[in-house]
């Protein structure tokens, strides 16, 4: 009965593939089973800081508890946009607490984002493959997307630049640029500084925004983080996202926006049809946790953790996976990105391997062509040590299995 009264829009919302491994674990569980999940880019378990959120609680003070309680400014706690200003500086981001907004999450920066500058049929670009939620958020809100290739450097701007002058002569006009430049979700790929540096060139030629996607850079096993765009940026062209979420905590939820003044105060003006306000418990517990230097502590200990994870599932496929596939290393972030050869289909497997006891995520999600289906990516982020070897165990079994068919 309830289908003729959604909208468009809500008709047009279905499960993804997320939701499908969620409803498998359930399932699973319910028949006392496990699943081994090598899917999204979840916090490491034994990393969260219980003991450090713990502290600060306990630490607050009765006149704070007040402010906390009550409802907060659209554009976040000053305290968090303070600290937040002073936690970007450290990597080239000169921002006041004025050009920051606090978001639920850098998921709903992208909404907040495309609900201000996107009218449906306005042009985006992304780099192919790119996170999966970004072409979801974009595609919500009506844009046509177009794309450039993702090599081993990251976005190919040479590609773009052709694609660019391509649109200009059919009287296209670009609205806006997605991209993720450090350690890419889903690739792993770092944009070296010359591309960043070409690329706010061509925001500036094209007359295009870009929105740059931070979430793992800080996530570096070689060296300090990637300089983000922005900080190069002497025009305004570049929106600059990221979150706690990959870094200190995913409960919190607190993702945060940088930008253009006037941008921000819209998103604030967009941000309260959303929710008002961020939470203000989460909000004063991040902001203590960079005051403190705590959040600088936990970044490190994750570093270290990842990269042990990391190499122990690179060194789980070269034992189990078929020769035929391919990988790079990453240097940092959360994600292996396999390519098997043509004629292997990751989606088809995804039932077979949830079967088995192990889910991963099929590359095709990452496309704006589903067609192509030889793509997966893996987690190391989330599953524990012996989770890793034996899922890593499993798929090898299966993809091997298919690949004799």
């Amino acid at each position: 009965m309830e289908e003729r009264f959604y909208s468009r829009l809500g008709r047009s919302l279905k499960p993804g593939v997320i939701a499908r491994v969620v409803l498998a674990a359930f399932e699973k569980a319910r028949r006392g089973e496990k699943l081994i999940s090598l899917t999204g880019g979840s916090y490491d378990p034994e990393s969260l800081p219980v003991k450090e959120v713990e502290e600060i609680i306990r630490d607050i003070p009765p006149e704070d508890w007040r402010g906390i309680l009550q409802y907060g400014s659209n554009l976040g706690s000053g305290r968090l946009r303070a600290e937040l200003a002073k936690f970007s500086g450290e990597v080239g981001i000169e921002a006041n607490a004025e050009e920051i907004i606090v978001t639920t999450g850098s998921q709903q920066a992208l909404d907040l984002i495309s609900r201000i500058l996107l009218d449906p049929g306005d042009l985006v670009i992304v780099g192919e493959p790119t996170y999966l939620q970004a072409l979801a958020s974009f595609r919500l809100y009506g844009a046509e997307i177009e794309t450039t290739p993702i090599d081993e450097e990251g976005m190919n701007i040479d590609a773009l630049e052709e694609k660019l002058e391509g649109l200009r002569a059919e009287g296209r006009n670009v609205k806006l640029l997605y991209t993720v430049p450090s350690y890419q979700n889903p690739t792993g790929t770092v944009m070296p500084e010359s591309r960043r540096l070409r690329l706010l060139e061509l925001a500036e030629e094209y007359d295009f925004i870009i929105v740059e996607d931070n979430p793992y850079g800080y996530i570096s096993f070689e060296g300090s983080m990637p300089k983000p765009i922005k900080a190069y940026d002497k025009e305004g062209r570049a929106i600059y996202l990221s979150t706690f979420s990959k870094i200190v905590s995913p409960g919190l939820r607190i993702g945060w926006a940088i930008g253009r003044r006037g941008f921000i105060e819209k998103m604030a003006l967009a941000k309260m049809n959303a929710d008002i306000c961020s939470d203000g418990l989460s909000q004063y517990v991040a902001a203590e946790l960079l005051r403190r230097g705590m959040a600088h502590r936990l970044i490190d200990r994750i570093r270290r953790v990842y990269r042990e994870k990391r190499d122990l599932m690179l060194e789980s496929m070269e034992l189990h996976f078929p020769e035929e596939a391919e990988w790079r290393e990453p240097k940092g972030g959360l994600f292996l990105w396999v390519k098997m050869p043509t004629g292997f289909d990751a989606d088809a497997l995804l039932d077979d391997a949830l079967e088995r006891g192990v889910a991963y995520i099929p590359g095709s999600n990452f496309f704006t062509d589903p067609s192509v289906r030889n793509y997966l990516r893996l987690n190391y982020s989330y599953p524990s040590r012996e989770e890793i070897a034996e899922g890593i165990s499993i798929l090898g079994e299966l993809f091997k299995e298919a690949l004799r068919h």
